[in-house]
């Protein structure tokens, strides 16, 4: 399940990314979007209810389409954070960030150590179920998936410098 992570690969180049949010719980929603050439599907868990295997679905579905899910996770759950990465989401998109310190747990959260507090179990999808763990697993997660925040209150864009760092 390490495959190179579209979305990475063409924002790394400098690239416009083409993707899509989606509400419905269907894994068939998410291969229409990746057999139609888009780079990423945002799956929004944030206003869509989905604590069951519904997402361990419709990510299974991306990586047949190969297109990378992005899953849109409640603030504040570093639980989440981990559990979306362990299922294989090519990253997280974690909304309504107000300052730095909330940027820096969204990272430690995601990151295994020295970077971040992510605990280490590759019996996971993402992991192969222990086929693809250790280092090789470790350093794949922490480099190929993708950490995002949404800034969604004006009143912060005065600290916007400041939040970015």
């Amino acid at each position: 399940m390490q495959m190179v992570n579209k979305l990475k690969k063409v924002l790394d180049k400098g690239e416009v990314a083409l993707g899509t949010a989606i509400f419905s719980c269907s894994p068939a929603i998410v291969e229409v979007a990746g057999y139609s050439g888009l780079d990423f599907v945002r799956i929004d868990n944030e206003h869509s209810w989905r604590r069951d295997e519904s997402i361990e679905h419709m990510i299974r579905a991306a990586y047949v389409a190969e297109i990378t899910p992005i899953l849109r996770i409640d603030k504040g759950d570093p639980y989440i954070i981990r559990k979306a990465l362990e299922i294989g989401a090519g990253g997280v998109l974690v909304p309504d960030i107000t300052t730095k310190e909330e940027v820096e747990e969204v990272i430690k959260a995601a990151k295994f150590p020295p970077r971040g507090t992510r605990g280490y179990s590759s019996l996971c999808f993402s992991g192969q179920w222990g086929a693809k763990g250790g280092e090789d697993w470790v350093d794949w997660s922490d480099n190929e998936t993708l950490v995002g925040i949404m800034i969604e209150n004006e009143e912060v864009i005065p600290e916007l410098d400041r939040i970015l760092s």
